[in-house]
């Protein structure tokens, strides 16, 4: 063995570079995401078109109604680039034509636009609808469709029914209490995926308690959520109940619900340290 060998210093090894993570610029953002909304109302207004030249009035709920109504987010899926959905409570004049017979009657009248998908569970009974624009961008949308009687979904008399942007729009006091319920939901949802959407749900109830012109009117009207036309007894009892927990998450929100007739317990100081727990926990620490 040859002592008198040279020695190789071996370089030490380079920690790794972290690239920076890519931002679009605020300017194409706002570009997609008005591209987005654009795409949500034109699938919109085409199913709404079909519904009337049928005779079936309908009415936009969920986040393209809070857009409509003033909320500031677009109604798209977090972190996705594709739009979210657009919501329609459709009246039919019979209990016989249920969601997918109207889902059907997209399909057939514009078939170039609307197309139905399997619904991921293979156990599903209902197929899901799409809107597809046309040529040359080819970007797509899902239309929920949905009738009176399930999820506490009234008959909406036509006299309440708001056009906003040529489209009819449910009352706002209803796109608020159901907002509340989603985010509820959501929050005692088993799936993770829908416990993740609760905190986008309480934004835009946050959204919506800030519309000043909608508010007022309802700081006007005593009860406003006992009103048998747009609530069912379920619906009244669970929405004082939401409120409190809603406020309960979100204390600081909760003078605006107080502000709106609602009993929401004041949110007391924040309780004193017991000095002897304190203590102790200082001892343990220094053990």
């Amino acid at each position: 063995m040859n002592n008198n060998a040279p020695v190789v210093a071996v370089p030490a090894p380079r920690p790794p570079q972290i690239r920076p993570k890519y931002r679009r610029p605020r300017a194409d953002k706002t570009a997609a995401e008005q591209e987005h909304l654009n795409l949500v109302l034109t699938a919109a207004e085409t199913a709404i078109r079909i519904f009337r030249q049928h005779a079936f009035p309908a009415a936009i709920f969920g986040s393209l109604a809070c857009k409509l109504y003033g909320n500031s987010r677009c109604p798209k899926v977090r972190g996705s680039n594709r739009s979210k959905d657009a919501d329609i409570l459709v009246f039919p004049h019979s209990t016989e034509i249920h969601a997918e017979i109207l889902k059907q009657l997209l399909v057939a009248s514009a078939p170039r636009n609307f197309y139905l998908k399997n619904a991921r569970d293979p156990a599903a009974t209902y197929r899901v609808l799409w809107y597809r624009s046309n040529p040359p961008s080819r970007r797509e949308t899902k239309v929920d469709i949905l009738v009176p009687g399930p999820m506490s979904l009234p008959q909406i008399p036509g006299s309440r029914i708001r056009w906003i942007s040529n489209l009819p729009l449910a009352p706002f006091c209803f796109i608020l209490l159901h907002k509340l319920k989603g985010w509820a939901d959501h929050r005692e949802a088993p799936e993770g995926f829908k416990r993740a959407r609760q905190s986008t749900d309480a934004a835009d109830v946050r959204r919506l308690l800030e519309i000043a012109a909608e508010m007022q009117m309802l700081q006007a009207t005593p009860l406003w959520w006992k009103d048998a036309e747009l609530f069912d007894e379920q619906l009244q009892t669970d929405s004082v109940e939401r409120v409190k927990l809603y406020c309960a998450e979100f204390p600081a929100r909760a003078e605006r619900w107080r502000s709106l007739g609602f009993e929401v317990p004041e949110s007391g100081p924040e309780p004193e340290p017991d000095i002897g727990t304190v203590q102790s926990l200082l001892a343990a620490m220094t053990v």
